[in-house]
């Protein structure tokens, strides 16, 4: 418990320092997570790779809907006027403070998480065995906690914080991912999906990956190596979905508006079930001619 504290402290004196620092000169931070993965500089005059097209959208375009659709909440907003509100995760309630969360309501499991911020996400597979009063405490850290200035990705420091609990969704995949449901995230530029990365059996520091194509042609050409097993040579290739057709039509729709975004599912009982909108993707993991192949697919007026 000491440790968490101690490392909530940290996030959140970080965060604020760059709040600071990103409010004046968004650059600055923008320049120093590209050098990180890159080891050059963030070239914002002419943007070639997608990193460099996503952040140059990030400071000099519009970015309210993908405000919106960042969101985990209120992305439900966007989906449900596509007609796609089916394909997401049964609500059980959102809260805007931690303490007005009424635990007898909700089932004997379910996923509780923060609305934005990643990786503040509680699996409840027991009910009876929670520590509420401990839970709470987390959640309040999740709650207080900016996000958004990190990577300076402005759209997200926009996001209403509050707290949402969803269905605990099945594991399709126990014997390929039995640590963590298995991520199918479409790639898609100009509103066409055009790679699968699938991510899966997260454990703490470690994710295992594999890229496809929409004809499910597997590419570890464009994986990079990085202190992660993120590709597994003795893994067996994942079978194509028989719903893969349904999730990159939905993808298709979802993505119609945006030059670029990420729409990341699950599959359960072979339907796809939409886990959430990414629109300023990680980077680190794919090499540098992926990144420059996306990217030139993006034209900026």
């Amino acid at each position: 418990m000491k440790r968490l504290k101690e490392l909530f402290i940290y996030r959140y004196c970080k965060e604020y320092v760059l709040k600071l620092i990103v409010s004046v000169y968004p650059e600055w931070e923008v320049d120093r997570c590209y050098y990180k993965s890159f080891n050059r500089h963030c070239n914002l005059r002419q943007p070639k790779d997608l990193i460099e097209k996503i952040y140059w959208m990030e400071l000099h375009t519009d970015t309210s809907l993908w405000t919106l659709c960042a969101d985990k909440f209120r992305a439900r907003e966007y989906i449900n006027k596509l007609g796609l509100i089916d394909y997401m995760p049964k609500l059980y309630g959102h809260w805007d403070r931690v303490g007005d969360i009424d635990f007898n309501t909700l089932p004997s499991n379910f996923v509780i998480k923060s609305n934005n911020g990643c990786g503040t996400v509680k699996v409840v597979s027991d009910k009876s065995s929670l520590d509420i009063s401990k839970l709470k405490k987390e959640l309040t850290r999740w709650i207080v906690l900016p996000n958004g200035y990190t990577n300076a990705q402005l759209h997200n420091t926009r996001i209403k914080r509050c707290i949402l609990a969803e269905e605990l969704l099945e594991n399709d995949y126990k014997e390929l991912s039995p640590h963590s449901l298995v991520d199918f995230k479409v790639w898609c530029i100009n509103g066409n999906p055009l790679y699968i990365w699938v991510a899966y059996n997260r454990v703490v520091l470690n994710v295992n990956m594999q890229l496809y194509d929409t004809d499910w042609n597997m590419h570890p050409e464009y994986l990079k190596n990085t202190d992660s097993d993120i590709y597994n040579e003795k893994d067996p290739l994942l079978p194509k979905p028989e719903c893969l057709d349904e999730m990159l039509e939905i993808a298709r729709k979802i993505s119609k508006p945006f030059k670029q975004i990420r729409v990341d599912f699950y599959i359960v009982h072979n339907k796809p079930v939409i886990g959430e909108l990414t629109l300023s993707t990680g980077y680190g993991y794919f090499t540098d001619d992926f990144y420059l192949l996306l990217g030139d697919m993006i034209q900026l007026s």
